[in-house]
C-alpha cells in the first residue's frame, strides 16, 4: 500500500514525459506560421504544453495538500480496481493491433470488445454503436478532411 501523493507524483511525471514528448516531436513538425496558417505542429505543441502545464498543477496540488493526500491509503489489488486494469490492457492492445492490423479492423474488434467489459451484453447494440462510429469517423476522416488513418500491414 501506498499512499495518494506518491500516486499523484507518478501521474505527473508521466503527463509530463508525455507531454514532452509530445512537445518535442510536435516542434519537428514546423509551429511558426506559414501563408496557409499554423504548421503541422502547432496543435500539438500547444497540447504538448498543456499536458506540463496539468503535470505542474499535480505537483502543486499535491505538495499543497500534503498532509491529506499522505492520509490516503491507496490499494490497488481492490476488486474494483479489476475492471480498470483490464480496460487499460484493452486498450493497450487496441493501440498495438492498430499497428498491424488498422485502425478499421481494430476498432471493429476494440468497440464490442470495451462494450462488454462495462457492461453492455446486447449484440445489436454492440454491433451498431461499432458501425455508426467507424461510419462516421470515415466520413469524417477519409472523405470530408481527406486524412488516411493507419491501414493493415498488408495494405500498405
Amino acid at each position: 500500500m501506498t499512499h495518494m501523493q506518491i500516486c499523484n507524483f507518478v501521474i505527473a511525471a508521466i503527463t509530463a514525459l508525455v507531454g514532452g514528448m509530445i512537445a518535442m516531436t510536435s516542434w519537428g513538425y514546423g509551429v511558426g506560421m506559414t501563408m496557409f496558417g499554423p504548421g503541422a505542429g502547432f496543435w500539438p505543441f500547444i497540447l504538448g504544453l498543456m499536458l506540463l502545464l496539468v503535470a505542474a498543477l499535480i505537483v502543486y496540488d499535491s505538495l499543497a495538500h500534503a498532509a491529506e493526500y499522505r492520509a490516503q491509503q491507496v490499494v490497488f489489488t481492490a476488486p474494483s480496481d479489476l475492471g480498470v486494469y483490464r480496460l487499460m490492457a484493452l486498450v493497450v492492445l487496441y493501440a498495438a493491433l492498430m499497428g498491424f492490423i488498422g485502425f478499421y479492423l481494430a476498432t471493429c474488434l476494440f468497440i464490442p470488445a470495451m462494450m462488454y467489459l462495462i457492461g453492455s451484453r446486447r449484440p445489436g447494440v454492440m454491433a451498431a454503436t461499432t458501425l455508426i462510429f467507424l461510419a462516421v469517423v470515415y466520413l469524417l476522416f477519409t472523405k470530408l478532411l481527406h486524412l488516411m488513418l493507419p491501414l493493415p500491414w498488408f495494405m500498405d
